[in-house]
C-alpha cells in the first residue's frame, strides 16, 4: 500500500514537472528569439510555422522534407541559370527582370532559413520560370543583334552595325558568329570608303577603276555581299567593253571579205563568253561567207531530197541553213512546203503501220482527213501514191466487220467488253470490225477466264472458245 502511494506521488511530481516546461515554452521562449533581418521587406507571405516538436505529425514531416528536397534541386537549376545570364551581360538588356529573380531568391532563401519550405519552394519557383524566360529573351536578343549587324554593314551603317555587335558580344562574347560580325564592324569605314568611290567612278563608266575600289572592299571584308555584286557588276562591264571590241573589229573585217581577220576577233570575243550565241553566229556566218558554195549545194541536196519524196530530211537542211543564217530567202520558202508534206508523210506511215488504231472512231476519223490531204496533193510522186492506195483499202476493210464465231459450254457466262453480254450459249457468230478484243466467261464454282484476240478484217481461222473449266478449291 505504502508503495503504491510512493508511485502516485512520483507521477504527480513528474506531470507538474512538464506542466512548468511547456508552460515556460510557450510564454517565455518568444521573448528571447529576435525577428528575422528582412521582415520588414516580406509581407505578403505566410506567417511562419509553429517551430514545437510536438506539433509536427510524421506525415507533415515526410511532406517537409519533400518539399527541402524539391527546393535544393530547383535552386541549383536557378543558380546555374543565374550565372549563365550573369555571363551574357543580362543587366545591361534586362535589369530590371533580373533583379526581380534576385529578389524572388532571395526571399525563397530566407523561408528555407525559417523552415518553411513550402512557401521557398514557391519562391525558387517563380524566379527559375523568370530566369528561363531571359534565357529565351536573350537568345532572342542575340538572334536580332546579328540579323541587325549584318543588315547595317550591308547598308554600310557603322553605328547601327557598332551598336548591334556590342549587344551581342554582350550577349554571346565568344560566339564564332559575333566574333566575325565584330570583326566585320571594325573594318566598316574603310569598306564603306571603297565601295563608294567604286559606285562614283561606275557611275562615271570608269569601269577598271570601279573593279579595283570594290575589290579593296572585299579584301577588308570578303563576305560583303554589296561589295562583291557590285564587283560582279565592274568585271560584267570590264570584260563587256572588251567584247564588244572584239565583235566590231570582226564585223568591220567581214564586211571587208577579211574572213581571216573575222574569225580571229570572233575567237577572242568567245573567250571572253564561252558559249555566246552572238558569237557562234557570227563565225558561222564567216564559215558561209568563206565557202561560197555551201548554201547552194545543201539547196541542191534538199531539192534532191524531196524529188525522193525523203521530206523530214530535207526539212532538217532547211532548219539548218535558216539557223546559221536566218536571210537565205531561198530556204524559208522552201521549208513551208516541205514541212507540210513531211508531216503528211508521219501521218501516213502511222495509220498503215497501224491499221488497228482505226478500230477507234477519232483514229478512223483522223485517218479520213489524213488520206483527204494526201489526194489533194497535185503531182503526189510514187511514194505518197503508193500511201494513198494502201491507206484507203486500210480504211475500207477497217469500215467492214466480219464474222467471228464464238464457242462455249452452255453454262460459262460470257460477255464481249465494249460489245455486248452473250450470256450462256454452245456457238455464237458476231459481227466485229478490226481492233482489239476481250471475252470475259463466269461460271459458279469455277475459275474465271479471260480471252484476248484481234480482228483484221479478215476472217479469223479459228473460233474464239471461252469455257470455266477449272473448278475452284
Amino acid at each position: 500500500m505504502t508503495r503504491l502511494s510512493d508511485q502516485s506521488a512520483t507521477r504527480k511530481l513528474t506531470l507538474l514537472i512538464l506542466g512548468v516546461v511547456a508552460a515556460a515554452t510557450v510564454f517565455l521562449l518568444p521573448h528571447f528569439v529576435s525577428d528575422p533581418w528582412i521582415a520588414e521587406e516580406v509581407r505578403d507571405l505566410p506567417a511562419i510555422p509553429d517551430a514545437s516538436p510536438s506539433a509536427v505529425a510524421p506525415s507533415t514531416a515526410a511532406e517537409l522534407t519533400l518539399y527541402r528536397q524539391e527546393s535544393q534541386g530547383v535552386l541549383a537549376e536557378i543558380m546555374a541559370m543565374r550565372d549563365r545570364l550573369s555571363e551574357s551581360g543580362v543587366e545591361t538588356w534586362a535589369q530590371v527582370e533580373f533583379q526581380r529573380a534576385l529578389k524572388l531568391i532571395e526571399v525563397g532563401d530566407e523561408r528555407y532559413s525559417y523552415g518553411d519550405y513550402e512557401a521557398s519552394l514557391e519562391q525558387f519557383r517563380q524566379a527559375h520560370s523568370l530566369l528561363a524566360d531571359l534565357e529565351n529573351l536573350g537568345l532572342q536578343k542575340l538572334a536580332e543583334a546579328k540579323a541587325e549587324a549584318e543588315s547595317a554593314i550591308e547598308s554600310l551603317n557603322s553605328v547601327v552595325a557598332s551598336a548591334s555587335v556590342e549587344l551581342a558580344s554582350a550577349i554571346a562574347p565568344q560566339d564564332p558568329v559575333v566574333q566575325k560580325l565584330a570583326a566585320r564592324a571594325a573594318t566598316l569605314p574603310q569598306v564603306s570608303a571603297h565601295i563608294e568611290a567604286g559606285d562614283e567612278a561606275l557611275s562615271r563608266d570608269r569601269f577598271q577603276t570601279a573593279q579595283a575600289e570594290y575589290r579593296k572592299a572585299l579584301d577588308l571584308d570578303p563576305s560583303h555581299q554589296r561589295a562583291a555584286s557590285s564587283l560582279v557588276v565592274a568585271n560584267r562591264e570590264v570584260t563587256a567593253g572588251a567584247y564588244r571590241g572584239h565583235m566590231s573589229r570582226g564585223f568591220a573585217a567581214l564586211e571587208r571579205d577579211d574572213y581571216e581577220g573575222a574569225r580571229s576577233a570572233f575567237v577572242a570575243a568567245g573567250k571572253i563568253r564561252p558559249g555566246d550565241t552572238a558569237v557562234e553566229k557570227a563565225l558561222a556566218q564567216v564559215e558561209n561567207r568563206e565557202s561560197g558554195s555551201f548554201v547552194s549545194h545543201e539547196l541542191e541536196r534538199a531539192s534532191e531530197l524531196e524529188s525522193r519524196e525523203e521530206w523530214r530530211e530535207a526539212v532538217s537542211i532547211y532548219d539548218t541553213l535558216l539557223e546559221s543564217d536566218p536571210s537565205l530567202t531561198d530556204a524559208r520558202v522552201k521549208l513551208i512546203p516541205a514541212r507540210v508534206r513531211a508531216d503528211l508523210d508521219e501521218r501516213m506511215v502511222a495509220y498503215i503501220g497501224e491499221p488497228l488504231r482505226l478500230s477507234s472512231k477519232s483514229e478512223f476519223t483522223a485517218a479520213q482527213s489524213a488520206l483527204a490531204d494526201a489526194k489533194g496533193i497535185p503531182n503526189p510522186g510514187p511514194r505518197l501514191a503508193g500511201q494513198i492506195a494502201e491507206l484507203d483499202s486500210i480504211l475500207k476493210i477497217a469500215n467492214s466487220a466480219v464474222d467471228v464465231e464464238f464457242r462455249s459450254d452452255n453454262q460459262t457466262h460470257v460477255v464481249l467488253f465494249r460489245v455486248a453480254e452473250l450470256g450462256r450459249f454452245e456457238q455464237v457468230s458476231v459481227k466485229l470490225r478490226p481492233g482489239k478484243y476481250v471475252a470475259a466467261g463466269t461460271r459458279s464454282g469455277f475459275r474465271d477466264v479471260r480471252v484476248e484476240f484481234t480482228v483484221t478484217g479478215k476472217p479469223l481461222e479459228k473460233p474464239i472458245v471461252v469455257r470455266c473449266q477449272e473448278p475452284i478449291g
